[in-house]
């Protein structure tokens, strides 16, 4: 630096301060950043960037919330930001300032009713925040959804302890899973994936629903859920949850956040779990649920200096399941196949390893004239590999994927913005079921583009559209369209049209059709599913009483132009799975109602009915195995004090159609119907400060579907069927657990 570079800066440095002084403003702006936790008050955030626009550096907050930053002559726009935060810009006019952060999800979503958790979103949105996760035991991602009306989460079958979630009246599949809105559940992962995500790793939840954004892929048709793991630079040193229940499972998660410097964070969570003992309460000969071992494994780095921001997320597990009969300690050799001289037990067994991960990139602000705009690249891939046996059958199935995509955010005017980029899909697929065999090589080229229109303060427009190439079955378009109207300062209306598609993955994807005797008859080739969904939404935000209450209506049409149809009806000895022929459309209709009559105390009440139409056995009729009806309602309570909170789960399921099967003995199959059924769950949490000691009860009433298995007296035999899963398995069951947080 020459002499002259300093005498000019020293020069600068007295002119600013007696410029400062002269007006009477500080050389210094201090302030304190405040946003709301995960039990929605609001406290100090730490590690927020506060910087002056077109500044080349900053400050951050310090644990208390507090900083202090230099005034810069002619920089007057103040930028305040925190990862799950929505940016806050201002100008202040005094020397000390408090500033109050609005959490988001993701880009788009703002918290329009926190009692509620529906958002302010164009797309209809609700989320499971981490607080209303420990209102359960919430082991893993599939029983996250108890206390929400929108998700329903089951058995696939009898044996196997594979779960399915429901959403607009159709099943999992038909709904895209995002982790850190990157697509990493998805494909033969489906019917396990669920108990993938420990409850423990996550942040929150979120839930859109109908044709959703087209930002993320073509595979969404019913909706999004998007899970949000917790993020080094906010997770606590370090984090430890044991559980332990009366059906001798055990659970330990571990993670802690290392802050290596103010911009590079890392972390690492770890999960295992372990159920040994297995139960037969209906006295058929099989385990109720099987028996488990898993590890599983989270690694993150995440990187942010306000100019480019970076994250790294690595996952591997190894998961195995063993059911049937030689677990319960069941090993005479009386099971005679009638076509062999084969001896023994009918056992079930999965073995799933996974890898998985991803990179993100990105550079923040690089237009100046654009405050929020950005450029990003994200990589991710998979490997996930699966075998699993039952009785005589035995399935396999390998997948390998690689996702590229590009991203441009474009926020011309607050009125006028655009998200636009281009992804490539590489998706290896082998799967065989025995005697059958399903390869395939995916290539998909795509571009997309999002516009967010603004033409008035109460009306938003977003309006989406890409293009995929596929290398097997050519092109197709996608377009959405999301409106949403706040008539006044009670009322909102969205309504909301789409496209989506997906190739199925016939085997896995459907493994609970095949635990069975049944011939299996695959079509000769499978087209993709693809599906359009309809949606309307109101939701009114009001006061009952001097107290908030939130009534809110859906209603949801999704119509198949071809879907993958599974076939129990059209014989008793047989499983059809073959394309389309006729109409098949899933209407969903939902009311729920929030309302808080006094402080701490929560209740909601929701109705759901659908009205599921396929062409089975040559007619369109209801799915099986599917409740029509279902009502539910949670009621949670915290103390003054917060250190006491009791929460609630009632549930009724209305009954629903099951295929006639002749010559069956078991009065539901006989009548084609099986019966309504309640299941009741709560839970008692008491707080000691950074520890937390929790004790719940689950299915109160007892409540198992009796003879879940057809033939089970001979497995081998013609009847065996354990597909026909319509109720719980798990009997009443005690559970409890700590949690301790530093």
């Amino acid at each position: 630096m020459t002499a002259a570079v300093i005498r000019r800066a020293i020069v600068c440095s007295v002119v600013t301060w007696v410029l400062a002084s002269a007006t009477g403003h500080s050389q210094q702006l201090v302030g304190v950043v405040r946003g709301p936790d995960s039990d929605r008050t609001m406290s100090p955030l730490k590690g927020a960037s506060v910087f002056w626009k077109g500044a080349s550096s900053g400050t951050r907050s310090d644990a208390e919330g507090r900083f202090s930053i230099a005034r810069i002559t002619g920089l007057d726009t103040l930028i305040i930001r925190m990862p799950g935060y929505v940016s806050r810009t201002l100008r202040p006019e005094s020397d000390s300032i408090e500033v109050e952060m609005v959490p988001t999800i993701g880009s788009t979503v703002v918290v329009e009713a926190e009692e509620t958790g529906i958002t302010s979103a164009p797309i209809k949105t609700e989320v499971i925040r981490r607080s209303d996760l420990e209102k359960a035991a919430c082991c893993s991602l599939a029983e996250s959804f108890e206390k929400n009306p929108s998700v329903e989460v089951s058995f696939s079958d009898a044996v196997s302890g594979a779960k399915q979630i429901q959403m607009l009246g159709l099943r999992g599949i038909y709904t895209q899973f995002l982790v850190e809105a990157v697509p990493l559940i998805r494909g033969i992962e489906m019917p396990y994936g669920l108990d993938h995500i420990p409850g423990p790793f996550m942040e929150s939840i979120s839930i859109s629903k109908g044709s959703s954004t087209v930002t993320n892929g073509y595979e969404s048709v019913t909706g999004q859920i998007n899970i949000c793991m917790h993020n080094p630079q906010t997770a606590p040193k370090l984090y430890v949850n044991a559980y332990a229940n009366t059906m001798q499972r055990y659970e330990l998660n571990l993670y802690g956040a290392q802050k290596i410097t103010d911009e590079l964070s890392t972390m690492t969570m770890v999960h295992g779990r372990v159920m040994d003992m297995a139960m037969d309460n209906n006295g058929d000969g099989f385990a109720d649920i099987p028996t488990f071992r898993q590890i599983n494994a989270v690694h993150r780095w995440t990187f942010n200096n306000d100019e480019i921001e970076w994250q790294v997320y690595l996952r591997g597990l190894r998961d195995r399941y063993v059911s049937g009969q030689s677990v319960l300690g069941h090993h005479e050799d009386v099971h005679v196949h009638p076509d062999s001289s084969i001896r023994g037990s009918y056992d079930i067994t999965t073995d799933i390893s996974r890898v998985d991960g991803f990179v993100k990139f990105g550079i923040l602000d690089p237009f100046e004239d654009m405050e929020g705009s950005g450029l990003s690249l994200v990589v991710s891939g998979s490997y996930h590999d699966h075998e699993s046996a039952f009785g005589l059958r035995s399935t396999t199935g390998l997948q390998q994927t690689v996702l590229i995509r590009g991203v441009a955010a474009l926020p011309f005017s607050e009125a006028f913005k655009l998200v636009t980029g281009a992804s490539f899909l590489m998706d290896d697929v082998d799967e065989t079921l025995t005697g059958s065999s399903f390869t395939r090589q995916e290539r998909v080229p795509g571009v997309y583009a999002e516009l967010t229109l603004q033409p008035h303060d109460d009306l938003t427009v977003l309006a989406g559209l890409r293009y995929d190439h596929h290398n097997l079955y050519g092109g197709r378009a996608v377009p959405r369209a999301h409106v949403k109207w706040t008539t006044n300062s009670y009322l909102t209306l969205r309504a909301s049209a789409g496209r989506g598609w997906r190739v199925a993955n016939v085997v896995n994807e459907n493994l609970s059709s095949y635990i069975n005797s049944r011939r299996v008859i695959f079509e000769s080739a499978f087209r993709p599913e693809d599906a359009w969904n309809l949606g309307a939404s109101a939701t009114a935000n009001l006061e009952l009483m001097g107290r908030p209450l939130t009534l809110d209506a859906e209603a949801y049409h999704t119509s198949f132009t071809n879907q993958i149809v599974i076939d129990f009806d059209r014989s008793a000895s047989e499983v059809h799975i073959s394309n389309l022929t006729g109409n098949s459309y899933a209407t969903n209709v939902m009311m729920q109602a929030m309302y808080s009559p006094v402080p701490r105390l929560e209740v909601l009440m929701a109705a759901r009915w659908v009205d599921i139409i396929a062409p089975l056995n040559g007619v369109e009729q209801q799915r099986p195995m599917t409740s029509r009806w279902r009502l539910l309602s949670t009621i949670s309570y915290r103390t003054e004090d917060q250190l006491w909170q009791a929460d609630v789960t009632i549930a009724w399921n209305g009954s629903g159609r099951l295929p006639v099967v002749s010559g069956s003995t078991a009065p539901q199959f006989q009548s084609g119907v099986f019966p309504a059924w309640w299941r009741i769950n709560g839970q008692l949490t008491r707080r000691f400060g950074e520890f937390e000691l929790y004790i719940g009860l689950e299915n109160a009433t007892n409540f198992i579907q009796q003879r879940p298995i057809l033939g089970a007296e001979q497995p081998f035999g013609p009847t065996f069927d354990a597909s026909l899963a319509w109720g719980p398995l798990d009997p009443r069951m005690v559970y409890t657990g700590v949690r301790v947080s530093y």
